[in-house]
């Protein structure tokens, strides 16, 4: 095995002149060779011995754009507008072929017709086996065979484990006729509490909540959230990783929808400084071999979902346009990838990857974004919802719509072929298809990957959880936290007596003495979310209607607590949609915490006043589910009467 690796060079200043010399960037190659032209290296990625334009670091990058493009085939082309998952496991082994069982599986899944009609479920017999197929793909079919070098990567493994095996994937795609470079995608792993996209055991830092940075926005801390954004874009680089598949910039004026708490806020100016300050952390200026690019989603804005569920997105208000300002904020930062989501607008009843109109002339031309588009995982198999074509196209048909509408990368999905056979049956043009590469190729010559796309493993054990991170993490989750009510009962005295429910007993008896009744308490802690104990998923189809409010149940507990006679604090946490509080809870003599699912440590923090709470609403609380029923999906802060206003909350 080749191996070379260059530190970074400063060759000083020319005798004539002010004019500076090109400061030789850090090289690691494995498998090509390094190559020296007027006395700077560079990587012989395509092994002729001599030095083509897209190797020369010297050059602007859309000049090496260009070039490569240039020599690329166009199942080369075909190979990077498609953006499937391959996910590390926890001993970090890489694999690279199938079993001889696993081919003919997938032989078979191709012949029961993965091209055929896509129903109104999204998915046909072929296509599901095809999607269980993904836990097996293999380095060989995707980076060799298929030539895909955008990887989504949720995976769990040990820090240097985790380096190792993006090292390894990075060594295949180098040894490639064109050494082209893997750009690595994760959903969010900074959880303070892992699950969802990324589950298992938690190696990353923990900061913010499971998918968003709700809990931050709400303490109105905008260096805090460019801090996140470094602590995610240091820990991501260290293992490998590239790309944050956020932040979820949708405004959340829909409180019904399933995935507000990955949001930032109702408001939307809010969201948009929030969405700058991240990128700040995560981006930097200009990107570069330290940062890590940003994934703005999920475009149009998917707040206003009709009745908060569903497949459509609504404006009563006629107010889309609000819901454009974040992405307005984010484009402007330099932020180069965007996300369609799974469902349409009524302008067209197409699906928003489906129309020419959202992707190309609203997000490309009028709000001027200069990145490249990638759907959401899964959609070119739902269909394109239009009640004329959805059940009746091909996914080949899809692929076809999609990417003629101006989208230029599909989550997912693994067939690279229909993109060749589309172009030479003339039904998408390969200007379209060269437009769409250019505009991806942007991501890996902007993080630097084409010279060094290897990272240290002994490294990445020491940054990740680092001391520096998790302090910057636990100020995160502290300041996340909204204060609603309060009674006189916090902050809590230490050495009390303390009875929990929903709070870990070891956490908890750091802080007092631990009682198995409530009776023998001198403070209740019920910690609780404001949700029925099961998801719903992405509210898809035509379920029935979505009820947000405090579940009869979890009243019934709290209300028991309270008869004890005994102070108690009830902290509520919000998953996925936001949450009603009626007057009869808010009323109830307790404290109420919402907080954004911090760690048990950091709402004893708060409980015990080792933290006075800062954290204001990022949304307004309803007081009835009639009062969200008479609210506009796409308007803000417009339930009558509400019984927290965005914006609230108390301190000590």
């Amino acid at each position: 095995m080749k191996q070379h690796i260059f530190g970074i060079i400063c060759l000083g200043v020319l005798a004539a002149g002010c004019a500076k010399t090109p400061v030789q960037p850090e090289l690691g190659a494995r498998k090509v060779e390094i190559i020296t032209v007027d006395k700077l290296q560079f990587k012989d990625l395509n092994k002729n011995g001599s030095l083509d334009k897209y190797e020369d670091w010297r050059l602007p990058i859309e000049e090496r754009i260009a070039d490569l493009v240039s020599l690329m085939t166009l199942e080369e082309k075909a190979g990077l507008m498609f953006h499937p998952n391959i996910a590390v496991n926890e001993s970090g082994e890489i694999k690279y072929d199938f079993t001889a069982e696993e081919k003919e599986m997938l032989a078979k899944a191709e012949e029961e017709g993965y091209a055929g009609p896509i129903g109104p479920g999204g998915q046909n017999a072929g296509a599901m086996a095809l999607g269980q197929m993904r836990r097996t793909a293999t380095a060989k079919s995707y980076i060799e065979e298929k030539g895909f070098r955008c990887i989504l990567n949720n995976g769990v493994a040990a820090p240097s484990l985790f380096a190792k095996w993006s090292n390894g994937m990075q060594e295949i795609a180098e040894a490639s006729r064109l050494g082209i470079p893997i750009v690595f995608s994760s959903d969010p792993r900074h959880s303070a509490k892992l699950g969802g996209h990324v589950s298992g055991t938690q190696y990353f830092s923990h900061v913010t909540n499971g998918e968003g940075q709700v809990g931050i926005t709400a303490g109105r801390d905008a260096e805090m959230m460019k801090a996140f954004g470094e602590v995610m874009a240091e820990e991501y680089r260290a293992v490998g990783l590239h790309m944050f598949l956020g932040p979820q910039i949708d405004v959340m004026t829909e409180p019904r929808w399933s995935r507000n708490m990955g949001c930032f806020s109702e408001d939307a100016d809010l969201t948009a400084e929030m969405t700058e300050a991240l990128i700040d952390g995560a981006q930097g200026e200009n990107v570069g071999p330290d940062k890590i690019l940003v994934h703005l989603k999920h475009w149009p804005g998917s707040g206003p979902h009709d009745d908060g569920q569903g497949n459509w997105l609504v404006y009563p208000s006629d107010n889309q346009e609000y819901h454009y300002k974040p992405w307005r904020a984010g484009i402007k930062k330099g932020a180069l990838a965007a996300m369609g989501y799974y469902s349409g607008t009524y302008y067209d009843t197409l699906n928003v990857n489906y129309s020419y109109h959202l992707s190309t002339e609203v997000l490309k031309e009028e709000l001027g974004f200069q990145g490249a588009i990638c759907t959401d995982w899964g959609v070119a198999t739902r269909g394109p919802l239009n009640p004329r074509l959805q059940g009746t196209t091909s996914v080949k048909d899809n692929y076809c719509m999609i990417f003629n509408a101006g989208v230029d990368q599909i989550g997912s999905e693994t067939h690279p072929e229909y993109v060749v056979e589309l172009v030479n049956e003339g039904r998408l043009p390969e200007e379209r298809v060269n437009d769409a590469v250019s505009r991806i190729l942007l991501w890996h010559f902007k993080l630097g990957l084409f010279e060094n796309p290897y990272v240290d493993p002994e490294k990445a054990d020491a940054i990740l959880q680092s001391e520096k991170n998790e302090a910057i993490g636990m100020q995160c989750q502290l300041e996340s936290n909204v204060l609603l009510t309060n009674n006189g009962v916090l902050p809590a005295k230490e050495g009390i007596k303390l009875y929990v429910n929903g709070i870990a007993t070891d956490v908890a008896a750091e802080y007092a003495e631990l009682v198995e009744k409530p009776e023998d308490a001198d403070l209740i802690i019920y910690r609780t979310t404001t949700s029925a104990d099961r998801g719903r998923g992405f509210g898809f189809g035509a379920a029935s209607e979505v009820n947000i409010d405090f579940p009869e149940s979890k009243l019934e507990v709290l209300k028991s607590l309270v008869a004890s006679g005994k102070p108690v604090v009830a902290d509520l946490n919000p998953t996925g949609s936001s949450c009603v509080i009626t007057e009869e809870l808010k009323n109830l003599p307790a404290a109420i915490l919402l907080s954004f699912d911090p760690t048990d440590k950091a709402v004893m923090e708060i409980i015990f006043g080792k933290f006075n709470p800062v954290g204001k609403l990022p949304f307004e609380i309803p007081s009835s589910m009639d009062a969200v029923r008479a609210q506009l999906e796409d308007k803000p802060c417009d339930s009558v009467n509400p019984s927290f206003p965005f914006g609230f909350g108390l301190s000590y």
